[in-house]
């Protein structure tokens, strides 16, 4: 029997975080960094990366888009999230009476 190392499905990740998370804090204190001063957005993306290191810890590959998603920012290619109210999507729902 050939050994298989257990690490060939596992996301490739950066000091803890995926590829698509430090696009995103790139993204959201890179460009305030480059437009308006980089001392606080830097101070700022040093806080917040050992914080979502500790939100993702134990999650499943894309867990933040999915909380994202579940907390309604609507999400390129996917249906609109689900509004506060509780309207859902389905092939068989009640329509209103």
């Amino acid at each position: 029997m050939r050994h298989c190392p257990k690490t060939i499905d596992k996301p490739l990740l950066i000091l803890g975080l995926e590829g698509e998370d430090i696009a995103v804090l790139m993204l959201l204190f890179g460009v305030p960094a480059i437009l308006i001063s980089p001392a606080i957005p830097l101070i700022l993306i040093f806080a917040v990366w050992p914080a979502l290191v500790a939100f993702k810890r134990g999650k499943p590959e894309g867990y933040v888009a999915h909380a994202l998603y579940r907390a309604g920012v609507p999400l390129p290619g996917l249906l609109p999230p689900v509004p506060a109210h509780g309207e859902r999507y389905g092939a068989f729902l009640k329509e209103a009476a």
